[in-house]
């Protein structure tokens, strides 16, 4: 006989962050709680990532799931996008104020490449159902302006 796997609290940044997305990535979380990641900012090139940043905060949401879950989805994402995110250890603070551990998912070297508006927009889309407040919304509707290169 074998247990169910456990679920952990994992952090979600992109538009995963919202159940109904998630559920049409075929994954079903025990438990969902909007949250905000001190420390990090977000960046879409083309995808959503995590740098750290001191003066910056990014919301979404933490999500019991289970490590198979994970695998799932972040195997179906290098396969689709070849980009390998890889867990770290975080804090994230729910907006009742509690703060608990998380693994939340991120990219080593991220390439610089524009990211798609559609994208963008749905992410923004995303934060917005989610609760979040309306100024970080519009910070990542920002983020679908082209990227400045140097010259």
């Amino acid at each position: 006989m074998t247990s169910p796997r456990p679920a952990i609290w994992t952090f979600f940044y992109g538009t995963i962050m919202d159940p109904v997305v998630m559920k049409d990535f075929g994954v079903t979380a025990t438990e969902v709680r909007p949250a905000k990641l001190p420390g990090f900012d977000l960046v879409i090139r083309p995808r959503p990532n995590l740098v750290r940043s001191d003066r910056a905060v990014v919301f979404g949401s933490l999500m019991a799931v289970t490590h198979d879950d994970l695998t799932f989805i972040y195997s179906g994402l290098e396969k689709n996008f070849g980009i390998k995110y890889v867990p770290e250890a975080v804090l994230a603070t729910t907006r009742d104020g509690f703060v608990l551990p998380a693994l939340c998912y991120m990219v080593p070297k991220l390439p610089d490449a524009a990211p798609d508006p559609a994208f963008v927009k749905q992410l923004a889309q995303c934060v917005r159902s989610m609760g979040h407040p309306e100024w970080y919304a519009a910070h990542v509707e920002s983020l679908s302006a082209p990227l400045k290169t140097d010259r």
